[in-house]
């Protein structure tokens, strides 16, 4: 059963582009209104046209864009239905060689910045009786090598929502995890030019950390889902009468859920096989590109 959104209002952050700017357009489509938030407003000016969408300047991590947001949802709209907290960030390399900063970066934005926003607009929500979609990952409960920083923030999130949800629940509010696998979007972009920077070339885990993220940037490009077939699901999140905690937005939903709950030493195993067969797969590739 699906409730009617009645041109409720939604904050979406971090709408600038991939699933983000998919969530905020087909929210839109389907008559929410919502407050499409990103650090920089000119990449919001395709929106500007859409009257269902105010662009919104916000940086989640810093505390006077957070006040002025929810100064602007206050001004212009009724209350705030949904918060679709999107906004995030990704680093990765050999947690080893990751630098401190990096990992505070990280965790600056999918982690403290989320809370800082939560907070500032839950009074409006409260008053909404309202929900909030976190966008988690796969990331989020399958721990991936070489992408530390990001699954460990990821990891976060999901401990924090379902700390978060377990305290409003009973107000009658929902919090609602959304975990996508491989989506495309600008992100390979932005691991191709890490990758192509060599910051870890001296990592004693470099040939294989290469590796795995040049596989992970091709599969990313080539197989991975519309940004649309997330926001499909957030607008479930957000009208269904009773949706799931968790909802996984993949292809190969099964492999993700034996993750779940096979032995961790178990996987541990699947993951060592698989990090050596890509290693080998790249090398080759390497040399037939140097023949």
């Amino acid at each position: 059963m699906v409730m009617s959104n009645n041109s409720k209002s939604v904050l979406v952050t971090g709408a600038n582009s991939g699933i983000g700017l998919a969530t905020a357009q087909y929210l839109a489509s389907k008559g929410f209104h919502v407050f499409a938030g990103a650090r920089n407003t000119a990449d919001l000016a395709a929106l500007c046209t859409n009257t269902n969408i105010t662009p919104v300047r916000l940086d989640v991590t810093k505390t006077q864009d957070v006040l002025e947001a929810k100064k602007i949802i206050q001004q212009n709209a009724a209350g705030l239905f949904g918060l679709v907290n999107n906004a995030g960030i990704t680093k990765a390399g050999p947690l080893m060689d990751v630098d401190v900063e990096d990992l505070r970066t990280q965790f600056e934005v999918n982690v403290f910045g989320v809370h800082q926003i939560t907070q500032a607009v839950f009074p409006l929500l409260y008053k909404a009786k309202g929900r909030i979609v976190m966008m988690s990952s796969d990331s989020g409960f399958f721990a991936t090598p070489f992408v530390g920083p990001y699954c460990s923030s990821k990891f976060a999130l999901e401990g924090y929502s379902d700390s978060l949800r377990r305290e409003i629940i009973s107000h009658g509010m929902k919090v609602i995890l959304i975990e996508p696998g491989r989506i495309q979007t600008q992100i390979w972009n932005k691991a191709e030019e890490t990758m192509k920077s060599g910051k870890h070339v001296q990592s004693i885990f470099w040939n294989e950390a290469r590796a795995m993220g040049q596989y992970s940037i091709r599969k990313g490009k080539t197989s991975g889902l519309p940004p649309v077939e997330v926001a499909k699901i957030v607008h479930l999140a957000l009208t269904a009468e009773n949706p799931k905690l968790r909802y996984i937005v993949a292809e190969n939903k099964f492999e993700y859920h034996l993750m779940k709950i096979l032995p961790a030493s178990y996987v541990d195993k699947i993951v060592i096989r698989k990090i050596q067969k890509v290693t080998l797969e790249e090398a080759q590739k390497d040399k037939q590109g140097e023949s």
